[in-house]
C-alpha cells in the first residue's frame, strides 16, 4: 500500500474519531445545558473544516493543537476578558494556585521607563526569590543569559517556566547601582496570603496577597493580633491582589463592618442575591492601598469600605473586574472559566461599568520607593 495513502487513511480515521467524540460531547453538553438543536449545524461545519484541512493541507497539522486553539477562540469570541478556556495543564495550575501554592520564583515585575529592563515591584514572602535575596526595586538586567530589555513580558515568564525544577541565573542591579549574580530556584512554593506588622505610631499593617483559601481567617487573625499589640489604626494592602473567593472576602468585611447589606450578586436574569453582615464591627481609622493590578475581590474590599465611609483609599485606579466566574470541568482534563453573574456593592455599583475603584488619594509609586504607603501612614498619624 502506498505510504502516503496509508498515512492519509490513518489521519482521516483519527479525525473521524475526534469528530465523533466532539459531536458526542456536544450532544451531552446540549442535553446538560439545554442548547437547541440548531447548534448541531455548527458542529457539522467544524467537522467539515477539519476534514478539508486533513485531506488538502500541504503542511503538518497538529490535530490536538487545532482543537485546543478552536476551543480557546470560541470562548475568546465572547469578548469577556474574564472568561477563558483552560487546557488540562492550565487547569491543574489553577487548582494549585487557589490552594495558595505557586510555581515560579515569586516576584511581580514592571518595566524601567528609560531602559525597558525588568524591575522587581514586589517579592513574595517565603518564595525562592526572597530566599535568594532579591529585593523590591532590584533591576533584573539579564535572565538566563538574555537581556530583559529585549524580552516581552510573556518571554520573561516563559524563561522562568522553562527552568522549573532547577536554578535560573539572574544578573541584578540593586538600588545602589551595584551589580550582582543571583541564582534562584524555580519550584512550587506555598504562599501565605496574609502578612502583618506593627508600624510606628501604633499603625497595624496587613498585606493581603489574595483572597484564596485561608485568606479570610488569616486576615481576621492578623487584625486581632495587631489589636492585642495595641494597634490604633489599620492599613490594608491589597495592591497586586488578583482577587479570589468571595466567601474569604466576606469573612473580612463582616468582621469590619456593622450590620447591613454587605455584597450583592446579580444572576444572568437580573435576580439579586444579597449577603449581609452581623452586628459586630470594628470602628477605627483605616486606609486601603490599591493599584492597577488590584482585581475582583481586592477591588470590592476597597470599594465597599470606601462606600461605607469606613476607610480611605490610596493608590491607583483599579482594574474594574466586576464579574463572577465559575469553573466547569470539561473532557480530557480541560475546563471552562465562565462569567455567570455580576458583583455589585451594597450601593449597586458595578465596578466593571465604573472602570474600577477611584482612590481618595491617587498616586503612583517609584522604583524602590513606596510613596503610597508613606502617604497612608501620614493620613493615620
Amino acid at each position: 500500500m502506498d505510504r502516503r495513502f496509508s498515512v492519509r487513511v490513518v489521519a482521516l480515521l483519527m479525525l473521524l474519531t475526534a469528530s465523533l467524540t466532539f459531536l458526542f460531547s456536544y450532544v451531552v453538553f446540549d442535553h446538560r445545558f439545554g442548547l437547541n438543536s440548531e447548534h448541531h449545524a455548527d458542529v457539522q461545519r467544524f467537522r467539515e473544516l477539519r476534514e478539508v484541512i486533513s485531506a488538502r493541507y500541504v503542511g503538518e497539522a497538529d490535530e490536538a493543537h487545532l482543537t485546543e486553539v478552536a476551543l480557546a477562540a470560541t470562548v475568546h469570541a465572547l469578548g469577556d476578558r474574564w472568561s477563558r478556556y483552560l487546557t488540562a495543564e492550565e487547569y491543574v495550575y489553577h487548582l494549585v494556585r487557589v490552594q495558595n501554592q505557586h510555581q515560579g520564583i515569586g516576584i511581580l515585575f514592571n518595566r524601567e521607563e528609560d531602559t525597558n529592563e525588568v524591575w522587581i515591584d514586589s517579592v513574595t514572602p517565603g518564595s525562592p526569590a526572597e530566599e535568594a535575596g532579591l529585593l523590591a526595586g532590584d533591576v533584573i538586567v539579564r535572565m538566563a543569559g538574555r537581556d530583559t530589555a529585549e524580552l516581552e513580558n510573556e518571554e520573561v515568564r516563559q524563561l522562568v517556566t522553562d527552568h522549573f525544577g532547577e536554578s535560573i541565573v539572574l544578573e541584578v542591579r540593586g538600588t545602589d547601582d551595584a551589580m550582582r549574580t543571583v541564582y534562584v530556584e524555580v519550584r512550587t512554593f506555598f504562599v501565605n496570603p496574609v502578612t502583618f506588622e506593627m508600624m510606628e505610631g501604633n499603625v497595624g499593617y496587613i498585606r493581603i496577597a489574595n483572597f484564596d483559601i485561608t485568606s479570610g481567617e488569616k486576615a481576621v487573625a492578623a487584625i486581632e493580633a495587631l489589636l492585642e499589640e495595641g494597634a490604633e489604626s489599620l492599613i490594608f494592602d491589597v495592591r497586586t491582589n488578583p482577587g479570589g473567593r468571595v466567601n474569604e472576602l466576606l469573612m473580612v468585611l463582616d468582621y469590619l463592618l456593622p450590620e447591613g447589606e454587605l455584597f450583592v450578586f446579580e444572576d444572568q436574569d437580573g435576580t439579586e442575591h444579597v449577603r449581609t453582615s452581623g452586628p459586630d464591627y470594628l470602628a477605627m481609622p483605616m486606609v486601603v492601598l490599591v493599584n492597577e493590578n488590584s482585581f475582583s475581590a481586592a477591588e470590592f474590599f476597597a470599594a465597599i469600605l470606601q462606600e461605607e465611609d469606613w476607610a480611605q483609599i490610596v493608590g491607583e485606579q483599579t482594574s474594574g473586574k466586576g464579574r463572577s466566574q465559575i469553573i466547569i470541568p470539561l473532557r480530557a482534563g480541560a475546563a471552562l472559566q465562565l462569567s455567570t453573574s455580576r458583583y455589585l456593592t451594597p450601593g449597586r455599583v458595578d465596578l466593571y461599568e465604573a472602570g474600577g475603584v477611584t482612590p481618595d488619594y491617587v498616586m503612583e509609586n517609584e522604583p524602590g520607593e513606596d510613596l503610597q504607603l508613606e502617604w497612608a501612614l501620614g493620613l493615620l498619624r
